[in-house]
Formats: C-alpha cells, sequence, structure tokens
C-alpha cells in the first residue's frame, strides 16, 4: 500500500478508536462522563456548579484536567521525538489502555475513566497536523460543522464533492466507533478495551511505518 495513501487513512482509524474508547467509557460509568467529548462534560460542569452540592462535578472537572494533560504530553512527544512521535503517541495509549485493563477490577470506576481520558487526550495529537486546519481528532462537532460547510460550497459549486465526502467521513468514523463500543460493552470493561487495544496496536505499526512522511 503506498505510504502517503495509508497515512491518509490514519485519522479516519484512529477516530474509530476515540469513539469506541469514548462510549466504552460513558457506558462504564454510567453518569453521563466522557472520557473524549469534552463539551459534554464542560457544560454538564456548568449544569452541576447550578445545583446543590455535588461530588461529581469533581469527577467531570479531574476528567477535563486529565484530558488536558494527555494532550500537553502529546505536544511535548510530537515536538521531541519527531518524525516517530506518531508511532510513539500511539505506543502510550496502548500502554495506558492495557494498564486501564489490569487496574480495572481493584480500583473506583471513575480511576478508570480518568486514565482513559489522559489516553484519548495524547491519542489527539497523534495527527495533529495531518487533520485539516488542525482540528482536534476527536472534535466531532468540527467534523459537523465542516460538513455543513461543505455541503453549502458545493451547492454554491465553490467546492468539490471531495470535501464534503472527507467531513462526513471524519464524523461518521467517530460514529461507527461509538456504535462499535457500546457492542463491545456487553462483554466485562475488561474484555471491551481489548478492542481498541489491538486497534491501537495496529495504529502503532502503521505510523511507524509511515514515520518518514511529514504532516500535511
Amino acid at each position: 500500500m503506498d505510504k502517503k495513501k495509508l497515512l491518509s487513512f490514519m485519522p479516519f482509524f484512529l477516530l474509530f478508536i476515540a469513539g469506541t474508547v469514548d462510549v466504552i467509557g460513558f457506558l462504564h460509568l454510567q453518569n453521563g462522563l466522557f472520557v473524549s467529548f469534552m463539551s459534554g462534560n464542560t457544560t454538564h460542569v456548568g449544569i452541576l456548579l447550578n445545583e446543590p452540592i455535588d461530588s461529581r462535578v469533581w469527577y467531570y472537572a479531574g476528567v477535563i484536567c486529565l484530558f488536558i494533560l494527555g494532550a500537553l504530553f502529546g505536544e511535548v512527544i510530537a515536538l521531541s521525538a519527531a518524525p516517530y512521535y506518531r508511532c510513539i503517541i500511539m505506543l502510550f495509549v496502548v500502554l495506558l489502555l492495557s494498564f486501564t485493563v489490569l487496574i480495572t477490577h481493584i480500583t473506583p470506576p471513575i480511576v478508570t475513566n480518568l486514565l482513559l481520558s489522559f489516553a484519548m487526550g495524547i491519542q489527539n495529537i497523534a495527527l495533529r497536523v495531518t487533520i485539516k486546519q488542525a482540528i482536534p481528532l476527536t472534535f466531532a462537532t468540527g467534523f459537523l460543522v465542516n460538513t455543513g460547510r461543505s455541503l453549502a460550497l458545493l451547492i454554491m459549486r465553490k467546492s468539490e464533492s471531495s470535501d464534503l465526502k472527507h467531513s462526513f467521513l471524519l464524523w461518521a468514523s467517530i460514529f461507527l466507533g461509538g456504535v462499535t463500543g457500546a457492542k463491545a460493552m456487553s462483554m466485562p470493561l475488561d474484555f471491551a478495551l481489548m478492542l481498541p487495544i489491538i486497534l491501537s496496536t495496529v495504529s502503532v505499526f502503521m505510523l511507524y511505518w509511515t514515520h518518514e512522511i511529514p504532516d500535511v
């Protein structure tokens, strides 16, 4: 397979993984807490701050902070480990997901979600420049906005249909990942996480193979 084509496929592949992990984390805790959908977590914090004292606000705040720290950690890797940063970042994601499996039966559920959020923050940096306009990897809202914009430009004959297809498929990737994550959660958490672990491991090898291709 052509390496450039393979690298251009990676955003869709990693979005699928992110959607899978997000739903697994959401269904695991069962209280509306996402591990990569920070827009939803942010608005939930706003809601909880207007309620009587609710300890869940600290869970949401903690997940948001761990997600930011994950992105920080990933960016440090990207700045110091080029041109191998993409595969190294996904290797850390594999290690974090694997560690989560090991501790899932001996720690409170929130600890699992904090680790998953940290891992997803790191993953967002894996293709930080590859995606058009450097949209964060799990920003589904951005993909929907771009789908709407591309559709408008296509109607006005100011854009090609390929732009619309690209934006829609990015959104569809995270959507299908979510569907897959929900199916995976019919099994215990440690077994459900094996799917994103395997897929992330595959991505490590794919990104290593394409490491010499610069971000585009």
